[in-house]
């Protein structure tokens, strides 16, 4: 009885189902439960409230099941929603905590934050005057987030100094597609599959079709996955006619999916690069390049998580005791009431949403790679961080540039420096540290000591990176070498 089908989001869909013990079995443990959260708010030191004790309760069933299981309130969940969008209301910032406040690691290009001046390394210890040394990144984020077009007040310390920097807040795009043409050979890299991702990869693999480049290196090394949907979308610009994945449920009240490719495009060869930490929907897009035969693997065998998560909304008790009287099922999730009675849930009715492994999924082949992982037929060693720069991050410097530019062209040869050992901090503001190192560099490779990069300059940095790239990245290097051996 698969009365379901049509209304699974292809990746988040939550399943909470007692069904499977007998209707005795069921009741006697709903008033057990009942009598156990009695329990935890009559003795619990603190103090709870009912509906606190069925969130923790509820925490703690979904969390015991495995890694990617688990229950989340409301707030919690458009958190977690608001994650896997590629867009959100802020200024545009990565934050890691540190001991002093909360520590600015990354200013997004062309964001609120690069346009009011903050800098990677900045520590913030204030928002609008509320301190935030000692808290979370998460209730920091909060209080920085906000509607597009106010203002927020960030107290900060940089390089000992304090100051304030009011940020306009504004709509924040993070792009999780990044790509180049080097030569004949395009590369494209995927950091994570956010709603968005396939839009970001119809722009790029148009660039490469315009260059008519038919050879890539699809870069998905740290890519932790995201939505099945958008793996998809990005499997059928690259793939020949054929199946990309079958998701089997293990529930029968669910259809297996089965996604195919129609291979309306041009032919490709696809060296794909691929680490540990690259999992889920990356090595769904993986394996289904592989088993196609238009791409081989590069670097280290995949995580190995060969299974998918659904998410529903969860009723609240008085919702679900309402409905169960008007219509007499047992059930808890928005979906369900939905498919079976048509019933559409306010907000209120909603007490959070649960994140469910509910199947697995197969390659093309029929391979399931469930902690097994994705071995590549290239085995090569992880690249290294000179500088602690990631170079594959690293674009080529676009423009001359001249003291107290601030902006992503700085970012990247500021980082082509402290790669090559010229400087300590590369925070996207070309002062006079960054002038100093351009001098030293222009003096080792022989060019006019200006301190400004102009086009002579530009060059050198360019090609120092791509000499940094071979000598460091071994798996992009194997990448070059395998793509050229295949004619044009």
């Amino acid at each position: 009885m698969k009365k379901l089908k049509g209304y699974i989001s292809l990746i988040l869909v939550i399943c909470f189902i007692f069904a499977a013990s007998p209707m005795a079995s069921a009741q006697e443990y709903g008033s057990y439960m009942e009598a156990m959260i009695g329990f935890m708010t009559e003795m619990y030191y603190e103090g709870l409230t009912d509906e606190e004790a069925l969130i923790s309760v509820l925490k703690g069933i979904f969390s015991e099941l495995d890694d990617y299981s688990a229950f989340y309130d409301k707030e919690e969940t458009m958190a977690l929603i608001n994650s896997l969008s590629n867009s959100y209301q802020g200024i545009g910032v990565a934050l890691q905590e540190s001991d002093d406040g909360i520590k600015v690691v990354e200013v997004y290009e062309n964001s609120p934050a690069e346009k009011a001046g903050l800098h990677t390394g900045d520590i913030i210890i204030a928002v609008d005057g509320e301190s935030v040394e000692g808290m979370d990144v998460t209730s920091a984020a909060l209080l920085i987030r906000g509607a597009s077009g106010t203002e927020v007040r960030l107290t900060v310390i940089r390089d000992g100094w304090k100051m304030d920097l009011f940020v306009t807040r504004g709509s924040v795009i993070i792009k999780s597609v990044k790509y180049r043409i080097e030569g004949r050979i395009g590369y494209i890299s995927i950091d994570n599959f956010d709603k968005g991702t396939s839009r970001e990869f119809d722009e790029a693999i148009s660039e490469m079709d315009n260059a008519n480049i038919k050879k890539i290196i699809l870069d998905l090394r740290g890519n932790p996955g995201g939505y099945v949907d958008e793996a998809v979308s990005v499997a059928r610009k690259l793939m020949p006619k054929g199946i990309i994945t079958t998701l089997d449920y293990k529930s029968e009240k669910f259809d297996d999916q089965v996604f195919y490719s129609y291979g309306n495009h041009p032919d490709y060869i696809i060296a794909v690069l691929v680490d540990e930490n690259s999992a889920s929907a990356s090595e769904i897009l993986a394996g289904a390049l592989e088993d196609s035969g238009v791409g081989f693997l590069i670097g280290q065998t995949t995580y190995g998580k060969g299974v998918f998560q659904n998410m529903f909304s969860i009723l609240t008790p008085e919702a679900y005791n309402k409905y169960n009287k008007m219509y007499g099922g047992n059930y808890v999730t928005n979906i369900e009431w939905l498919s079976n009675h048509g019933v559409w849930l306010d907000d209120d009715e909603i007490i959070g949403a649960v994140k469910l492994t509910t199947g697995h999924y197969l390659t093309p082949r029929g391979r399931f790679i469930n902690g097994i992982g994705l071995k590549p037929a290239f085995v090569e060693p992880n690249p290294i961080y000179p500088g602690e720069i990631d170079l594959s991050k690293v674009g080529p410097v676009k423009d001359p540039i001249e003291l107290n530019a601030y902006d992503n062209n700085v970012y990247n040869a500021e980082r082509i420096l402290k790669a090559a050992g010229y400087l300590k901090k590369a925070d996207r503001l070309y002062d006079n540290d960054t002038v100093e190192s351009v001098k030293q560099f222009q003096a080792d490779n022989r060019l006019p000591t200006t301190g400004k990069i102009d086009l002579s300059t530009l060059k050198e940095l360019n090609d120092t990176l791509s000499e940094l790239r071979i000598n460091n990245d071994k798996q992009y290097t194997k990448a070059l070498e395998t793509l050229n051996c295949f004619q044009d």
